[in-house]
C-alpha cells in the first residue's frame, strides 16, 4: 500500500490462451484499453500469489486486430514457453494504469471501503466479484454474514474515495 491506503500496483489485464507460433498470449485488458500496457516495456507478471510472487517481464510486442490483443514476452517466444504464463494477471504502477474517466473506480480501491446506509458504518466490502451483468461487491457485515451488492446506481451511491465509504442506497439488498 502506498501512503494514502491505496495500492501502489494495480491488475490491468490477464492473460488468456497462447495465439500464434511466435509465443503470443491473448491480451485480457481489465479496461477496454491496451495502450497502457503497451507503452509500459515492462510489467509485472503474476504468479501464482499473484502481485506477491510477481515477477518483471520485458514486453517486446502488443499487437492489436479484430481479433481482440495479444501480448509478447521476452524468453517466451514458442508457444510452449508462452503456454507457461496463460491465467497470469499482469500488474502495472497505479501512475501507469489506463487513466480513469468520470464515476470510474479502481477495483482495488473498492476493496476496504466502509460501507454505509445514511451515513451510518454497516459493514466493509471484503472483494470485488465479476458478475455476469455487472461487478458484485461482496459485503462484510458488522452484524455478521456477508452479502453481495450489485455494484449499480440503484443499490450504490456515492462512492467517495477521500472518506474511504461507498454509500448502500437500497438497504434491503443487506438482509
Amino acid at each position: 500500500m502506498h501512503e494514502m491506503g491505496k495500492p501502489r500496483y494495480l491488475a490491468v489485464a490477464r492473460l488468456g490462451a497462447v495465439r500464434g507460433l511466435e509465443g503470443e498470449l491473448r491480451l485480457i485488458s481489465y479496461s477496454g484499453e491496451f495502450s497502457h500496457i503497451a507503452a509500459a516495456g515492462e510489467i509485472l507478471v503474476g504468479g501464482s500469489l499473484g502481485l506477491q510472487d510477481a515477477r518483471a517481464m520485458k514486453v517486446l510486442q502488443v499487437l492489436e486486430g479484430g481479433w481482440g490483443a495479444s501480448i509478447v514476452f521476452e524468453g517466451y517466444g514458442t508457444p510452449e514457453k508462452a503456454r507457461q504464463l496463460v491465467g497470469r494477471e499482469l500488474f502495472l504502477p497505479r501512475g501507469q494504469a489506463c487513466p480513469r474517466k468520470d464515476g470510474e473506480y479502481y477495483v482495488a480501491d473498492l476493496v476496504g471501503m466502509v460501507a454505509t446506509v445514511e451515513g451510518r458504518r454497516v459493514g466493509v466490502v471484503a472483494a470485488v466479484l465479476e458478475g455476469a451483468a455487472d461487478d458484485l461487491l461482496e459485503v462484510r457485515r458488522d452484524s455478521g454474514g456477508t452479502v453481495l451488492v450489485p455494484f449499480r446506481r440503484e443499490f450504490v451511491g456515492d462512492v467517495d474515495e477521500e472518506k474511504g465509504e461507498l454509500e448502500i442506497v437500497s438497504p434491503w439488498i443487506l438482509e
